[in-house]
């Protein structure tokens, strides 16, 4: 079984089990490739993806497991200071799991013998953990009224594909471009507006990021989502949702498309096929809300006691 880095719910792994039943090799992530903070983990996913390794060994118990899709490194200027958060095969080794085991390019396993040359492999890879690496300068500049038609023109797909009333009352944000010393002015209700960077306009905008990665976040409908995993940008309110970038990660898909009849049985039947996957996300959703509450909840409790005390 491959899981990647699927993200699935507790309730939904032991769902799939029930489903599998003895999983035999399970192939899983274990570090992060994508944006987490703003120069620090403040998203928690180290921690997030170390817990989920746990949770899938516990769940599906397979006779072995098969750590991978994590043997990267973020090569430029711009997300080059992630790699310090990155897990290492000796921080998940070291948490005990059964079954964990290890492969290097060119290792092999033999379904027959079923051993593994883990010990081995760790130590390749920590070698490799510790050689210098080249990191690129910053990405070449776009002109900056490139990145402008970029944007106006992927504002005017959102409101054809979703309708203007909807677009239109997404809030408008700012992107300051540090490599070109601009201010992008993203109004989802009209265009982009070009502004010369202030002390005030740079500490105002929302995000931060360098001209070509702005540009390659509108140009392409995938655009906004590799700039999100390539983490070559600051987003200094990420704790607020941005519906626009909602919006344009659908963009680039074919999912809730009822622009004609072909499409619009084309998404009622991928829901349909995920429907039992939709229900245990949607309980899962409910029980962190829960738990949320329950913790706010006794957060409260215990500052009241402390009140009382003192």
């Amino acid at each position: 079984m491959n899981l990647n880095d699927c993200m699935i719910e507790p309730a939904h792994l032991a769902y799939i089990s029930r489903l599998v039943g003895k999983v035999t090799v399970l192939l899983t992530q274990f570090s992060f490739a994508n944006w987490i903070g703003n120069r620090a983990d403040e998203l928690g996913e180290a921690e997030t993806k170390l817990r989920e390794v746990q949770q899938r060994v516990t769940l599906l118990k397979p006779e072995a497991t098969i750590p991978f899709a994590s043997f990267v490194y973020f090569c430029s200027q711009e997300n080059s200071w992630m790699n310090e958060f990155a897990i290492t095969p000796r921080r998940v080794a070291d948490l005990g799991l059964p079954g964990v085991n290890f492969m290097y390019p060119g290792d092999e396993w033999d379904s027959d013998v079923r051993t593994f040359s883990s010990t081995e492999a760790i130590e390749k890879y920590m070698n490799d953990v510790t050689r210098p690496k080249v990191i690129d300068p910053t990405p070449s500049m776009i002109p900056i009224h490139i990145v402008q038609q970029a944007v106006d023109r992927t504002l005017r797909a959102l409101r054809a594909r979703f309708g203007k009333f909807t677009i239109s009352q997404i809030k408008s944000f700012s992107i300051y471009l540090h490599d070109l010393d601009k201010v992008l002015k993203v109004n989802p209700a009209g265009t982009c507006e070009v502004q010369d960077a202030t002390e005030e306009r740079r500490h105002a905008a929302r995000y931060v990021m360098c001209s070509q990665v702005a540009w390659y976040g509108f140009a392409y409908s995938w655009g906004w989502g590799a700039m999100e995993v390539s983490g070559m940008y600051f987003d200094y309110r990420f704790k607020e949702p941005n519906p626009l970038a909602f919006y344009l990660n659908i963009l680039s898909t074919e999912f809730l498309n009822f622009g004609n009849v072909r499409q619009a049985k084309r998404t009622l039947e991928f829901i349909w096929a995920k429907r039992r996957e939709l229900c245990y996300r949607m309980w899962a959703q409910s029980f962190r809300r829960k738990e949320s509450d329950v913790a706010v909840a006794r957060g409260r409790g215990a500052s009241i006691a402390a009140d009382r005390t003192a």
